[in-house]
Order: structure tokens, then C-alpha cells, then sequence
């Protein structure tokens, strides 16, 4: 059964009908409904199916069986696996491929390493979820006071990857530790033994009684822990 090659499926998908057409139209109603269900489910309703020609199939006196082969995130490049019981058995592939897109948060002008990037150094743009393997940001405040593990060039998708938060504290630095029992509260001076960013477990040395602790870091040079 022919279709024209790479037709794409808008929102709307035709009813079946008997003939011909009417397992093109089995394939492309089924996986435009696995497509939608999941791009609602990540917030969007902005995506294309482009599914490939079928070739022609044998007999099936009754609704195909359809599986894809990615199930839980039908994007990029997938296929849907046809499966038919009477009156004989048989099995066919059809190819598709798949684009999901979200606003998400760019570099607007190219990040140097190491830089702590503001809210100007950012942009949301229309992408394509398909082939972003490590992640991504759908908020620009969540991007906002982090700082760049590399450089990125302008335009590029930023994943979480990417980008590292900013440490508060230092490894040698004098820091303050504020230490909680039950509703009481206590301050004491210290040295932190480790580096570490906004909730981060390090070692701290308490100046006072000189012992060695674990605790939260809480602030720029300021950790809290729990007697």
C-alpha cells in the first residue's frame, strides 16, 4: 500500500476507512496519538511526524497490532512495529521520524568557562527535543547565577551538563558555622576542609572545640549543622 514518502501528520488525522488506505491511516493515527500524549505530558503541543512510505502488506482481517520502539519517549528517530494474527501471521516495520519542540533557554551572545551568567546572557528558543541527549532548561532562572563548566557558543542549547553551581565556600577559608539543637541555635567560627556550592555536605573544622564536622553550606561562607 503506497503513501507519499515522508508525510507529515498535523494535529488532525484522518479516520480510517477501509481500502487501500486504511493501514497508512492505522500507523499514523496511532503513533500521532502516542506523540501527543507524550509531548503534553513535557508541556508541549508543537511537534511534526514525518512517517515513512509503507510498503505493501498482506492481508489482515482485523485491527493491526502496533508497538514503537521507543515507548516512553516517541522522539527522533523511531519505528512502529506491525503485527497481524488472521488470517495468517505477519510482521512489517515502518519507519518515522519525530520532532517535539519547546522554548528552551539558549546562550544569547557565546559564555566564556568559568563565567557566572545572568539573566542577559539568555534567551528562550524553539528546539527540537529530538537528538538533546543530556538535558535542558525550560526556565531561564534556573540558569541564572549558575557559571559555565565550558565555553558555549551562541544560540546553543544549555544542559544541566553544562553548567555548575557558583561555591560559596572554600577549601581554608573561615566560615560560620551555625549549629541547631532542637529550637535552640548557636554560632561558631570554623575553617572549611572542603570546597562546596549551596547544599553541598563538606568537612568544617570547628575553631572552638578544633573537631572536625560535616555540615551544609548554607550561604556564601556560612554552614549549618545538626546536634
Amino acid at each position: 500500500m503506497g503513501v507519499l514518502p515522508n508525510t507529515s501528520l498535523a494535529k488532525n488525522v484522518p479516520t480510517a476507512s477501509p481500502g487501500k488506505a486504511s493501514a497508512q491511516q492505522e500507523v499514523s493515527r496511532y503513533l500521532e496519538q502516542q506523540v501527543r500524549r507524550y509531548a503534553t505530558s513535557i508541556g508541549s503541543q508543537d511537534y511534526q511526524i514525518s512517517l515513512q512510505p509503507l510498503a505493501k502488506l498482506p492481508r489482515c482481517d482485523q485491527p493491526l497490532h502496533q508497538a514503537l520502539s521507543e515507548p516512553t519517549q516517541p522522539v527522533g528517530r523511531l519505528s512502529v512495529t506491525l503485527e497481524c494474527h488472521q488470517p495468517n501471521y505477519w510482521k512489517a516495520r515502518v519507519k518515522a521520524e519525530v520532532a517535539i519542540f519547546l522554548p528552551l533557554v539558549v546562550a544569547k551572545h557565546p559564555l566564556s568557562r568559568k563565567q557566572t551568567i545572568t539573566q542577559a546572557d539568555l534567551s528562550l528558543k524553539r528546539s527540537n527535543l529530538a537528538y538533546l541527549r543530556h538535558g535542558y532548561f525550560t526556565d531561564i532562572n534556573a540558569v541564572a547565577g549558575l557559571k559555565s563548566r565550558r565555553k558555549i557558543t551562541a544560540g546553543k542549547v544549555i544542559s544541566p551538563r553544562m553548567v555548575e553551581a557558583p561555591q560559596l565556600v572554600q577549601r581554608n577559608e573561615e566560615v560560620i558555622i551555625e549549629a541547631r539543637m532542637g529550637s535552640m541555635t548557636a554560632k561558631m567560627k570554623g575553617v572549611a576542609l572542603e570546597s562546596g556550592a549551596m547544599g553541598d555536605s563538606i568537612r568544617v573544622r570547628n575553631l572552638s572545640s578544633n573537631k572536625e564536622i560535616f555540615a551544609t553550606v548554607t550561604g556564601r561562607q556560612r554552614v549549618q549543622t545538626t546536634f
